[in-house]
């Protein structure tokens, strides 16, 4: 049992049950006799956890001061809500279901860990827009449901023994979510609105049955190249002029334009209904593999991390292809629109444009990295005398990256940690090569 002041008075305290089961095969005689593993356990566990990270006094009525100025010039100071109570907010809960084996080979030298999971969340926490008349633009509330499943494999292995060891470390994981529920609608529009940088729409939207890091809007279908095109495409939205972006149309009259699924023919007209889910920024998996070398005195770690499948929505691109004047742009824009040189790409350039979200602001943000690189020598103890142990090294951080990413690095969330808005970059700085020198005495 666990409570927190935070939640309604009646849902203060909530029940979170967890336990485990394993059993070590490999201690059973039919298995020994089979002269294949050195290690093998299988295990399981189930259990609840709860969530109370959301601030103090959210389901409690607050005040805060205001300031009026009356018709004569006097100031006065009064008191009003500052926030939409909620007395019925309780514990956001997790069950998670697990199984794995572990399985070891050749005295442990080779060692195999597989692990699946079901992860459930309900009553999750969100701040929930409200409609303007009510005096705010949001309240906390308990919203939905969302299910995450996926595999881990992790195999480590001791390869070269002897003078020259190499033992190494390698992992791998794929991750799968869906959102399932979310306070009786179909979706939410999610993220920030980006006023500031002329985007007229939201980035971001999360429906029920998809997943949580799915970007939102327009597909991308090349320039209008002349005037006929634009009159024969009935687009509301965007750059409906010659040289400007044009967008597919796939909705038809009978679709539903909240649920994000097309199945009939286009209506012949471009607008809102036409949005999509256009990028994910949720990789299809991860991983890592760690290395480690010596020889006598010598030793190398090298350290590799990778992330495939995952898309990045590039801020910078929708300002750097922008060509109004009022900003830098790529200088790939010197090939953009104009009548003697029809580009199907970088459009005319022009003033007072809002940028229309679409997927030519997604861009692939996979990546391989050599995270970290450790080289170093250990002197024999017949060289060093005073000391017990003397190691020197150099390593090098965050040094080579390979990807097709435009950006500074793939590796980047310019708001931060939020699930909501991962895989957003808008001039993020990179994370800093370094080249470090050093020495370790051991006394």
């Amino acid at each position: 049992m666990d409570g927190s002041s935070r939640f309604g008075v009646d849902n203060k305290y909530a029940f979170f049950p967890s336990g485990s089961l394993a059993w070590r095969a490999s201690e059973e005689e039919f298995i020994k006799n089979l002269n294949v593993f050195s290690n093998l356990k299988v295990r399981g566990s189930y259990g609840f956890t709860g969530n109370q990270e959301i601030g103090l006094y959210n389901s409690l009525p607050t005040t805060g001061t205001q300031t009026y100025t009356f018709g004569d010039g006097s100031l006065a100071t009064g008191v009003s809500p500052n926030k939409i109570p909620n007395p019925g907010l309780q514990w956001e809960k997790t069950r998670q279901f697990d199984i794995g084996v572990d399985m070891g080979f050749f005295n442990n030298r080779l060692g195999v860990i597989v692990d699946y999971y079901h992860k459930k969340t309900t009553e999750m926490l969100y701040s929930e827009q409200t409609p303007f008349s009510s005096g705010f633009t949001s309240y906390l509330n308990n919203i939905g449901s969302m299910q995450n499943q996926g595999l881990e494999l992790e195999i480590r292995g001791d390869i070269f023994t002897g003078d020259f060891k190499w033992d190494a470390n390698f992992n791998i994981s794929a991750n799968r979510n869906k959102v399932l529920s979310l306070a009786g609608v179909l979706y939410k529009d999610v993220g920030a609105f980006q006023g500031d940088l002329k985007i007229d729409s939201w980035s971001r939207r999360i429906w029920v049955g998809e997943s949580i890091g799915a970007f939102f809007g327009w597909q991308f279908d090349g320039l209008f190249q002349n005037q006929a095109e634009v009159d024969a495409h009935n687009q509301t939205i965007g750059n409906a002029w010659v040289g400007g972006r044009k967008y597919k149309d796939i909705s038809s009259e009978d679709d539903n334009p909240d649920d994000g699924k097309y199945t009939g023919d286009p209506d012949g007209t471009i607008d809102n209904s036409d949005r999509q889910e256009i990028g994910n920024a949720l990789p299809d998996f991860i991983g890592g593999m760690n290395n480690n070398f010596s020889y006598k005195g010598f030793n190398l770690n090298v350290f590799f991390q990778w992330s495939v499948g995952n898309d990045i929505f590039s801020y910078d691109k929708t300002q750097l292809t922008l060509g109004t004047g009022g900003q830098n742009v790529y200088t790939s824009m010197a090939d953009r629109w104009t009548p003697s040189n029809p580009s199907n790409e970088f459009p005319k350039a022009t003033t007072n444009r809002q940028i229309v979200i679409n997927d030519y602001y997604i861009e692939d943000g996979s990546y391989l990295k050599i995270k970290n690189i450790v080289f170093g020598y250990t002197f024999p103890e017949s060289m060093v005398k005073i000391v017990d142990r003397l190691n020197v090294y150099c390593s090098l951080n965050n040094f080579i990256t390979f990807t097709n990413y435009s950006g500074f690095d793939p590796e980047v969330s310019y708001r931060g940690a939020s699930n909501l808005t991962m895989g957003e970059d808008y001039s993020t700085y990179p994370q800093s090569k370094t080249v470090m020198f050093g020495v370790k005495v051991d006394f």
